[in-house]
């Protein structure tokens, strides 16, 4: 019995990890705890700033127009930042990027009445993500072992839980007693600390050419045309991470909750992650996403009828687990992809792929501002639409 059960729970956890899959958990973890710390409130602490000279509809549209130029740009240079990270190196890549994320918070700091930092905040966002994405999915693509991509993913976001559930309550209280000020500096220390595990080991970089406009060519070939179109379904991301969080802080009204139903939902769905893993390596992971897809459609539909703090809540939760149920295969299908062809070349197909779908959703959502002022129900239409083209993966 006692054997059965090990052997049951040992089924649900990753083995013989490579040392630099260990060392990039290590370096998540900390990056995440900083990064849910503040990430959540985000486009809340854009959306505080302009609301108190603009309408709401105006100021939803002025928060796209920076995330625009932020996924505009990033999809301009993301086949340079690959170049970057094939030449020194996934981790060297990794810390360049971790920098610029650090620079870009020490920016927030100071935005509000300095708007001059604004367009060097868009910078600073973007080159930490140029040198950031691409390296990390090369790296775990890399060095995940082949059959246990979907528990590795999935266990990763199980041992993240604990940063997510802890990182959103820290910031929350930091801005309810102390400001963003202090949530800034905070974060960047964090930040720059998290690449300490990258450092154990050296590594040795590739240097295999790689090609800029080749990366633009691979997106039109007849050949990835419906993963290219099913990858731009992540464009419902853009409205998750930007649309949703101020929607909530405006049920809520107050940062502290804001965060707390963050770190709620995340707890309730934590243990579902290992499951969610398990099945993408056992079972047929186009059935495991197109169920969560499925799933995951309803999710942005049961946000047309919240309005209510509980409501929030369960809609939260249930939206995380089926995004999970969506994502873990999808990443995990990725990943072994890459490894059994070119891996620089198939993961940053795949970031700019997303990337595209963003531009798309920022686009759509600048229409519906515009025509249903402030357009929430319409924009989490667009959203759940969007999140259909995850069926067409392969």
């Amino acid at each position: 019995m006692a054997k059965n059960l090990k052997n049951l729970l040992s089924s649900f956890l990753a083995y013989r990890l490579t040392p630099q899959v260990k060392e990039l958990y290590s370096s998540t973890l900390i990056l995440n705890l900083a990064l849910y710390m503040v990430l959540i409130f985000e486009p809340v602490f854009l959306y505080t700033i302009f609301i108190t000279v603009q309408p709401l509809s105006v100021t939803l549209e002025i928060i796209l127009y920076f995330y625009l130029a932020v996924y505009v740009l990033y999809f301009l240079v993301l086949p340079w930042g690959a170049k970057f990270a094939q030449r020194f190196g996934y981790e060297h890549s990794i810390a360049v990027g971790s920098f610029f994320t650090a620079l870009f918070y020490f920016c927030f700091w100071g935005i509000r009445g300095n708007w001059w930092l604004m367009p060097i905040a868009v910078i600073f966002y973007v080159l930490s993500k140029t040198f950031y994405w691409p390296a990390y999915h090369c790296n775990f693509a890399k060095f995940s072992i082949d059959g246990q991509q979907g528990r590795e993913v999935s266990n990763l976001m199980a041992l993240q839980s604990a940063v997510i559930i802890a990182g959103p309550i820290i910031g929350g209280l930091v801005l309810k007693f102390f400001g963003f000020s202090v949530l800034f500096v905070l974060v960047t220390i964090i930040i720059l600390v998290s690449n300490i595990p990258m450092l154990v080991t050296k590594e040795q970089a590739e240097g295999t050419p790689f090609s800029y406009w080749g990366a633009y060519r691979r997106l039109f070939q007849r050949s990835n045309r419906r993963r290219f179109l099913s990858l731009w379904g992540f464009g419902e991301e853009l409205i998750l991470m930007v649309i949703w969080p101020i929607f909530i802080f405006i049920v809520v009204k107050d940062f502290f909750g804001l965060g707390l139903i963050s770190a709620a939902s995340t707890l309730v769905m934590t243990a579902v992650y290992l499951y969610i893993g398990r099945l993408a390596d056992h079972q047929d992971r186009r059935v495991v996403l197109r169920l969560g897809t499925v799933l995951y459609f309803f999710s942005w539909l049961f946000r047309l009828i919240v309005r209510s703090v509980f409501g929030v809540f369960v809609v939260d939760t249930y939206s995380k687990i089926a995004k999970q149920t969506n994502s873990i295969p999808l990443i995990a299908a990725t990943y072994e992809d890459a490894q059994d062809n070119s891996v620089i070349k198939r993961i940053v197909f795949f970031e700019m792929s997303l990337v595209v779908g963003k531009i798309i959703a920022i686009v759509a959502g600048l229409v519906l501002v515009n025509l249903f002022a402030p357009g929430w129900n319409a924009l989490f239409i667009l959203a759940g639409l969007m999140s259909i083209l995850y069926l067409g993966y392969r």
